[in-house]
């Protein structure tokens, strides 16, 4: 059966998304560690509300930690999410509203250590965000 437009194209894009992959996962790269995971907890209310984040890696997700944030407020929380793993994404949940959020650039850093610090922010007139800072500090 001869190929088909369709099936060059299904074959082309997936040897061309597996070589990108590759530059962007890092393979053949050591993975750099997050030795320590800063996270804000920002209470951009005019009331206190119970945060709730765990952290996820590769192994699986960590304890869930709960504060709860004065109105107008912040409060640093510092996760040692451990070592050797692919990926890291922060879970929250406050007002029963959940939002995710994943460390970038770990694999796209030429660095052994990466200090990212995390923003969970809260304000009644949107959902939940989860933000990363562009300050690296290791």
């Amino acid at each position: 059966m001869p190929p088909t437009r369709r099936r060059i194209l299904v074959q082309t894009s997936t040897l061309g998304g597996t070589a990108l992959l590759a530059g962007c996962a890092g393979w053949n790269a050591d993975t750099p560690t997050v030795p320590t995971l800063e996270i804000t907890l920002e209470n951009a209310t005019k009331n206190a509300h119970v945060f709730h984040i765990a952290v996820e890696t590769t192994y699986g997700l960590g304890p869930w930690v709960s504060r709860e944030i004065p109105p107008e407020t912040r409060e640093l929380v510092e996760r040692e999410p451990g070592v050797d793993y692919d990926s890291v994404v922060i879970h929250g949940v406050v007002d029963e509203q959940t939002t995710r959020g994943e460390v970038l650039d770990i694999n796209g850093t030429n660095r052994t250590e990466i200090c990212p610090r995390m923003i969970f922010r809260y304000n009644t007139d949107s959902d939940p965000t989860i933000l990363q800072s562009s300050d690296v500090r290791c």
